[in-house]
């Protein structure tokens, strides 16, 4: 079990790395894999591991010029404020409602993200700075409470949004990496206070999850944007096509 949870981990961390989507796969591998752990507790420890995660990821976009901090401080400002809201309010919620409220949230997500380049809003581009900041604010309070109340990283919500406002897609993955460092810290600090996070088996997942973020963020620079645009959209759609089914099974 421990081997096939390590293999997941860093699968996961392959796609954070390269896509800035995947960590919310690693909710159903910690119930598959350790049966007596719950949705929120499972939340809980994925979203504790995306600390460590976004650290590396974060130095690795630093590292290849990628991060827009122009563009990413805004979004990290709304998470921050937003996610232990969303955490502390995801406690009280049911676990099969949670699932399905992060499943309708995914699939919702990827079918913005199919639009073809250049058939977004265009709304980014339109806006003056102080529009574009408060634009990218919201953008963050949005992202930071939903994820802070379903353990999923930023990315899942973050990427498709910022897409659909036909901010870069490469841009939209490296914000990405800063968010789910930002939101996991945010929404942690309730988790902590209810208990939720495995601390048996956060760290395992962790280091596995941190070499495959290694990998995707090499893949990340050198994979066409279309193509990364691409494996979002449909990553999305079949996490959450699979949550659904687990919930409704």
């Amino acid at each position: 079990m421990l081997a096939a949870l390590a293999v997941s981990s860093f699968l996961v961390g392959t796609l954070i790395g390269a896509t800035g989507v995947g960590g919310v796969l690693l909710i159903p591998a910690t119930i598959m894999y350790f049966g007596g752990l719950g949705t929120h507790e499972a939340m809980a420890t994925a979203l504790f591991s995306f600390l460590f995660a976004g650290i590396v990821a974060t130095a690795s976009y630093q590292r290849y010029g990628t991060i827009d901090w122009r563009v990413t401080l805004p979004v990290v400002a709304g998470s921050f404020l937003s996610g232990y809201a969303g955490a502390h309010v995801g406690a009280y919620i049911p676990a099969r409602a949670l699932n399905m409220v992060l499943a309708a949230l995914i699939v919702f997500s990827s079918l913005y993200s199919m639009l073809p380049a250049g058939q977004g809003t265009g709304l980014a581009q339109r806006l003056s700075p102080r529009g574009n900041t408060l634009l990218l604010f919201g953008i963050g309070l949005f992202t930071g409470f939903l994820c802070g109340m379903t353990g999923a990283g930023g990315g899942i919500v973050s990427v498709p949004v910022m897409l659909l406002f036909s901010y870069a897609p490469l841009q939209c993955i490296a914000t990405s990496q800063v968010l789910q460092m930002v939101i996991s810290v945010s929404g942690s600090a309730s988790n902590m206070g209810n208990g939720f996070i495995a601390y048996s088996m956060v760290w395992w997942i962790t280091a596995c999850e941190l070499v495959g973020i290694g990998v995707g963020a090499h893949i990340a620079h050198r994979v066409p944007v279309r193509l990364l645009k691409r494996m979002v959209s449909g990553l999305c759609m079949a996490i959450g096509v699979f949550i659904a089914w687990r919930a409704l099974g």
